[in-house]
């Protein structure tokens, strides 16, 4: 991650904490759903980390499960990288498998697919 990302990244993590992305015109809607009604895995997020910032993990989860759930490991792996960005080293010195890559990539295509079948409504965000 190059140093002008982690600072866009952390400005953004702020606008998201500071205003709701529900109430704001300006945050940017899904181009997916805008166009065909369906929800894509990031779908809610914005929302999902407001709430979170709000001390709300309940309302969180309502909005996007697998974001909120894989926060256990992604915040790890961004320290790390932002670690790596100000010092020049590595602070996990772990590296991720290739395999790893293409699971995380089976997982976001199914839970794209999932959110959108009856009977899993559950895993799209609540509506406001």
């Amino acid at each position: 991650m190059r140093p002008g990302l982690a600072v866009a990244a952390t400005l953004a993590l702020v606008a998201i904490a500071c205003v709701d992305p529900a109430q704001a015109r300006w945050f940017p809607a899904c181009p997916l759903h805008a166009a065909t009604g369906l929800f894509c895995p990031g779908c809610g997020a914005t929302r999902a980390l407001h709430a979170l910032a709000h001390g709300d993990p309940a309302r969180a989860l309502a909005f996007n499960p697998l974001l909120i759930l894989a926060l256990p490991v992604l915040v790890p792996l961004a320290a790390d990288e932002a670690w790596r960005v100000a010092t020049g080293r590595a602070w996990l010195r772990t590296r991720v498998p290739t395999w790893a890559g293409f699971t995380i990539l089976a997982v976001l295509c199914a839970y794209g697919v999932l959110r959108n079948v009856p009977g899993f409504e559950w895993l799209g965000p609540i509506r406001e």
